[in-house]
């Protein structure tokens, strides 16, 4: 079998094939070819790569990815995504997908990115490859009386057209560099679309009409913005239910007010629906049971470069040192260990290092540690975690930090 990335037009429209097979989705070679073809004459830029495992002339697993730039410890880091895994059913079984992840990772890796990120179909199916679960986002339903406490005496702006969405972008790049594991966002995830649309179509929902308001503050700058759609069951036409995909703040006034201006909808508007990393609106809410929630953690991600993502993670504000040892199965190129020496939150060096480390774990909690979605006292939970020194230290290097990594 041969492995490699397809760089020609027919290929990619192989590719396409495969994966709708293997996801059982419809497949319309003729829309496909005339997608392929504005990718082509440059109408809409290709932003996937794709790859392919072959028997001879047939395609028989194919791989597309991405490629984000995300914010980390306040500085840009570059994560490859594995976007679409398919394999045909009459070739699966034969280990392909673990070969071809196997190559990919190893690009990724080569090119710079210091993770690999995926939404998966089963966790521990992409466990076996190094990925965890790297995010807590949590979805939260409340009845919009639970906001007639908080008000908006802020001018709110709705963004009518491609002008508006400046102060909209420069509030998103402004979140997204002070929120670990927030998408620096690029033109394309801003591109007009016309009637108050911007940005890709939601996946699920292509035809969604969505609103996007900007509040300002008493100085006339901009503070927060939220952006939403509407949505209500077939038996209930003129009363649904706000799904808000975005909503950014500056300080606890911003808030209240964009949570007020949302009680605004309340004459057709029974219930609000967010999906937030750091938000518990049951403890804003008067009745807190009226506030459903649901973890969604449903991004996993897997290291590529740790020294990168140690120098930038927060560490301890005295000074000192500790080693850490990553054991890496499927890709030995990540593993290592590593000398991480600190002082006033940040590292001061991370060297390679042959020395006993203070702490060993796998790929797949060393994620998650680097990362803040679990701290060393979660991790001592998990299987084959080893704190062999300086057990005081470690607890305070690896604690749990909020993640915004969604891939929206």
């Amino acid at each position: 079998m041969k492995i490699r990335k397809l760089t020609e037009p027919r290929e990619w429209l192989e590719s396409e094939r495969v994966i709708a097979t293997a996801f059982l989705h419809p497949w319309n070679e003729d829309e496909v070819k005339a997608q392929i073809d504005a990718q082509v004459q440059g109408v809409a830029p290709r932003a996937e790569e794709a790859w392919g495992l072959f028997e001879g002339d047939a395609m028989l697993t194919s791989i597309s990815t991405l490629r984000h730039r995300l914010s980390f410890g306040g500085q840009e880091i570059l994560a490859g995504e594995v976007h679409m895994v398919g394999s045909l059913p009459e070739g699966r079984g034969g280990g392909g997908v673990r070969r071809l992840m196997g190559e990919i990772l190893r690009d990724f890796l080569a090119r710079g990115d210091a993770l690999a990120v995926l939404i998966p179909f089963s966790c521990s199916f992409y466990r076996q490859f190094g990925f965890e679960i790297a995010a807590r986002m949590v979805d939260q339903r409340v009845a919009i009386e639970q906001l007639a406490g908080f008000v908006c005496d802020l001018r709110a702006t709705r963004v009518w057209d491609e002008a508006d969405l400046v102060p909209v972008r420069a509030l998103w790049d402004a979140h997204a560099r002070r929120s670990d594991l927030a998408e620096l966002r690029d033109d394309a995830a801003w591109a007009w679309r016309g009637n108050g649309n911007f940005g890709e179509p939601d996946f699920l929902h292509p035809d969604r009409q969505r609103y996007t308001y900007v509040l300002w503050d008493r100085a006339g700058s901009p503070c927060a913005y939220v952006r939403f759609s509407f949505f209500h069951e077939p038996d209930r036409p003129f009363v649904g239910e706000l799904q808000v995909e975005d909503l950014v703040w500056q300080g606890p006034e911003a808030l209240r007010a964009a949570l007020g201006f949302l009680y605004r909808m309340r004459a057709k508007v029974s219930h609000v629906n967010f999906t937030l990393p750091d938000l518990d609106l049951s403890l804003l809410a008067p009745e807190s049971d009226k506030v459903e929630q649901r973890v969604d953690s449903h991004v996993m991600a897997r290291l590529l470069d740790a020294p990168t993502l140690l120098r930038l993670m927060p560490q301890p504000y005295d000074t000192g040192s500790y080693v850490l040892g990553i054991e890496d199965a499927f890709l030995p190129e990540a593993a290592g260990r590593w000398k991480v020496a600190y002082g006033e939150g940040r590292a001061t060096s991370v060297e390679p290092t042959d020395s006993e480390p203070d702490l060993l774990v796998d790929e797949t909690t060393a994620v998650q540690l680097i990362l803040g979605r679990a701290g060393l006292e979660d991790a001592l939970y998990r299987p084959d975690v080893r704190v062999i020194d300086h057990a005081e230290v470690l607890a305070r290097a690896f604690v749990r930090r909020p993640t915004h990594l969604s891939l929206g």
